[in-house]
């Protein structure tokens, strides 16, 4: 299939009903989570939406789960598109290109969402004409169990910090403007910060939502944990792509850690190069953000660590923090 092919939405459903959030749940090797994922959809106390599943070429039954659940909600806009496999960044763009709402959330099959995530989101994408996109708390279940507390908006920390997961939900306009979601290749899994950092370069700002309103699922294995593995090499292919944001210096680093006698294939070439990287990174954190010095000093180590651990650190950390 060269082009996406799209499965007619439910047929009682008018196509003439206006629409304010189109859900796009890019599917591949997922299709035993994606019921999960749609009934959180189902379940929204707000109800003017559409959900829209990309078959990325997965090779399992996802376009057959799909198409089950569109028949179990008749009442319900839902639709499947499918398309040769291209990566979660093209399915998400490939799912917004057949979208009809002016808000898209982007939900990765294997999360959920609380009956009250539209509702709060719309709100204050609907009260804040500034803001392109919001973001909220998160609860983390699967492999490690916790809620991520995530920060008021800053872009400051968001040029080094990711402040959202995917399901965040934005403007189409915004999505537009600066071109959609990008792939990153070879290494890939930084897309959606990607993306945020575009919009903010763009002029966009975030909001948040203190609230964790998101399910996160964690999984060994996951994207994000292995391109987390790679999170020096990724950062600075960041800072090269949205440069408008960042201090000669900065991009002095990253283009340094992109080059050929660093890099090969998108990974640091050895653990020397490496080290060099981490060092010179965290010197220039210390200079222009030092409140972030410790998690950046941190983080890469980290992640490094099998997802149990990480939450058993995580636990202690809070654990210490409540008895200062």
């Amino acid at each position: 299939m060269s082009h996406p092919q799209t499965q007619p939405e439910n047929a009682t459903v008018n196509a003439a009903d206006t629409l304010r959030v189109s859900v796009v749940i890019p599917c591949y090797r997922q299709a035993q989570f994606l019921p999960e994922a749609v009934a959180s959809v189902v379940a929204q106390t707000f109800t003017d939406w559409e959900i829209i599943i990309v078959d990325d070429g997965s090779p399992d039954d996802t376009a057959a789960v799909a198409q089950r659940l569109i028949a179990a909600h008749p009442d319900r806009r839902i639709r499947l598109i499918r398309q040769e496999n291209r990566g979660l960044a093209e399915a998400r763009n490939a799912g917004i290109r057949v979208a009809r709402a002016p808000y898209i959330l982007p939900l990765d099959a294997d999360d959920m969402i609380e009956p009250e995530m539209l509702a709060q989101t719309v709100a204050a994408l609907d009260a804040h004409p500034e803001v392109g996109f919001v973001y909220t708390d998160v609860r983390r279940f699967g492999a490690e169990n916790n809620i991520l507390r995530t920060r008021p908006y800053s872009l400051d920390h968001l040029r080094f910090e990711n402040l959202m997961m995917p399901a965040t939900l934005f403007r189409r306009e915004a999505w537009e403007q600066i071109g959609g979601f990008r792939t990153f290749k070879p290494v890939q899994g930084y897309e959606d910060r990607d993306f945020w950092v575009g919009l903010a370069e763009a002029g966009w700002e975030g909001l948040h939502i203190a609230q964790p309103l998101l399910r996160y699922r964690r999984t060994v294995g996951s994207m994000l944990s292995t391109a987390r593995r790679y999170d020096l090499e990724l950062r600075a292919r960041i800072f090269l792509d949205h440069r408008r944001l960042y201090e000669p210096d900065v991009l002095a680093w990253a283009r340094r850690v992109t080059s050929p006698e660093w890099s090969v294939d998108g990974k640091l070439r050895s653990p020397w190069r490496w080290l060099l990287a981490y060092l010179g990174y965290l010197a220039l954190i210390r200079r222009y953000y030092p409140s972030l010095l410790l998690p950046s000093l941190v983080h890469p180590l980290f992640w490094r660590l099998p997802i149990p651990w990480q939450g058993r650190l995580r636990a202690l950390a809070r654990l210490a923090r409540l008895q200062q």
